[in-house]
């Protein structure tokens, strides 16, 4: 197989990632509006060139199903996935490298005002379309699927370090804009932690976190968005404790009865998380560990106190794949170590998330093919969806846990040469 890289043409030269002169071909189309071609597939396929702190080559909107499977620039119908349900009204693709969203939350908690109540009787003369707005869990898949991270490549084994995590999601926040503000200017992923660094380190998180004491007259609080690997949850006399990785110096703090619901709601997640945590403690560390993404808007409670208002729990495999549930652990590993291309399509919100394939092959050919798993764990309603989206499918990989101990064989990888060196993307890695 070519893993010299996906290869491009730019102004008319055809040229790699790896090429040295890559980097200055893509300033001087981008300087001149210039639109680079993939050439996954015969005649090519239109991509457009984004600018953050280099230059890179990304799909355009609506483009993702004219590139081959094997291409990292692939990307199935947004209706296998949970984006299907929100795009277009919760995100809104104004331009290739600008997307709106429109959240369920606030940015700021504002002191209440008093509400003047309609004259007695009054006939109301409209009605209004409930809008559909994006959650936290579903910016969180947002920024996931953007930077990368829902899908895998032979090549990125090793690669996926906290560096790489960061950088490609603080990337990703660059071009999502919502209520007139970047995401990225009110986003905090803490950098790598280094007891060599550590003063500095902290003395740039509080120059960012600076703005939270600035809140302004009509406004109690600002909020912003915190993102790391959950690393320690426990109550204290008063409320709940929250540590995260690349950033132990800095705990977050959850009332206690916000504490309990985070649990409860996430209790699939915290137990999963709790059980991991236990393991670590007891020396029995595990190199397929599972990941907890701790997504969080923040509020300063007083000065270096820092009170957590709305959390999610993302859980992920050891190679930063989203999961929703612990047993796609075992599909997610196995492919890796299998050495194949594959996506996960993420749920987003969706109530319809049973119906989506648990993950994707991209390397069996010219289309691609979906895999899927039967517990005897899912809910009712999960497992009627889950029949109703394979009785759909015409073709595809099913592991009936009820019936079968280990998984059947998977389909056989197919190799198409030049196609294939677009399954190694120096994105995500």
């Amino acid at each position: 197989m070519d893993d010299q890289g996906p290869q491009y043409l730019v102004d008319g030269v055809q040229l790699r990632p790896s090429d040295a002169g890559w980097q200055q071909a893509l300033e001087r189309a981008y300087a001149g509006a210039a639109k680079p071609l993939c050439l996954c597939r015969h005649g090519g396929v239109p991509m457009y060139i984004a600018h953050y702190q280099q230059f890179f080559v990304k799909r355009l909107p609506d483009t993702g199903h004219r590139h081959h499977p094997t291409c990292a620039s692939y990307e199935p119908p947004p209706g296998q996935s949970g984006l299907g349900e929100v795009l277009g009204e919760a995100v809104i693709e104004r331009a290739p490298d600008r997307v709106e969203v429109r959240l369920e939350f606030p940015l700021t908690r504002r002191i209440g005002r008093p509400v003047v109540p309609g004259e007695p009787g009054a006939v109301r003369t409209e009605v209004a379309a409930r809008r559909r707005r994006l959650g936290l869990r579903g910016l969180a898949h947002l920024l996931l699927q953007r930077g990368g991270f829902n899908r895998w490549y032979p090549r990125m084994q090793g690669k996926r370090t906290w560096y790489v995590v960061r950088k490609h999601l603080l990337a990703a926040a660059h071009e999502i804009e919502t209520k007139g503000v970047r995401l990225a200017d009110f986003l905090l992923i803490p950098e790598p932690f280094s007891l060599d660094d550590a003063a500095a380190i902290s003395k740039r998180r509080a120059r960012a976190m600076a703005v939270l004491l600035s809140p302004g007259e009509d406004v109690q609080f600002k909020l912003m968005l915190v993102m790391s690997e959950l690393k320690e949850f426990c109550a204290t006399n008063i409320d709940h404790r929250i540590v995260l990785r690349h950033m132990p110096d800095c705990p977050l703090y959850m009332e206690r009865k916000a504490g309990e619901r985070f649990k409860k709601v996430f209790e699939c997640e915290y137990e999963a998380w709790a059980h991991q945590r236990s393991a670590e403690q007891a020396g029995q560390a595990d190199p397929w560990r599972l990941r907890f993404l701790f997504c969080g808007l923040i509020y300063a409670k007083r000065e270096g106190v820092y009170f957590v208002d709305t959390a999610t729990l993302v859980m992920l495999s050891s190679t930063w794949i989203p999961l929703d549930h612990p047993y796609e652990q075992l599909l997610i590993d196995e492919l890796v170590r299998q050495e194949r291309c594959f996506l996960k399509p993420l749920r987003f919100e969706s109530k319809q998330g049973a119906t989506f394939p648990n993950a994707v092959l991209l390397d069996t050919g010219d289309a691609e093919t979906p895999l899927d798993i039967v517990t005897p764990f899912m809910i009712d309603r999960d497992r009627a969806l889950k029949q109703q989206a394979l009785a759909r499918r015409a073709a595809g990989w099913i592991w009936d846990m009820r019936t079968q101990q280990e998984p059947p064989p998977l389909p056989r990888a197919i190799h198409h040469g030049p196609r294939a060196a677009a399954a190694y993307t120096t994105a995500a890695t």
